[in-house]
């Protein structure tokens, strides 16, 4: 248990809304491209599945950083960020290597959106 006070920030540090999007979004990226190189030709549903939940959960962080907004409990942290529609992905996916290779495609369009989006 903390006990006393801490200071606070006057507000979200620049130097991080406009470094901290980019890293979170390029490990978002970065996650997709692996599943759409080693994961998806082999039709390995589990691992684009992981891939998909993480690269969302890394754009999750791009996105409320890119608002300038403090992030303290994941709870939520998707809706917040615009990613409901990759439950949906997620749902549908089929142990296929087309359709999971366009599962990453639309997760990649879905990610670049919210961020562009949250950039607005």
């Amino acid at each position: 248990m903390l006990r006393g006070d801490l200071p606070r920030p006057a507000g979200y540090p620049e130097a991080l809304r406009t470094t901290a999007p980019e890293r979170w979004y390029g490990a978002a990226t970065a996650t997709l491209a692996h599943a759409r190189l080693g994961h998806a030709p082999r039709g390995a549903l589990t691992q684009v599945a992981g891939a998909l939940a993480l690269a969302a959960t890394q754009t999750a962080h791009a996105v409320p950083a890119a608002r300038g907004e403090w992030v303290t409990n994941e709870k939520g942290l998707l809706a917040r960020a615009g990613l409901d529609a990759m439950d949906a992905l997620l749902a549908r996916l089929t142990p296929e290597p087309r359709s999971l290779a366009d599962a990453v495609a639309r997760a990649g369009t879905l990610v670049r959106e919210c961020l562009e989006a949250a950039r607005s």
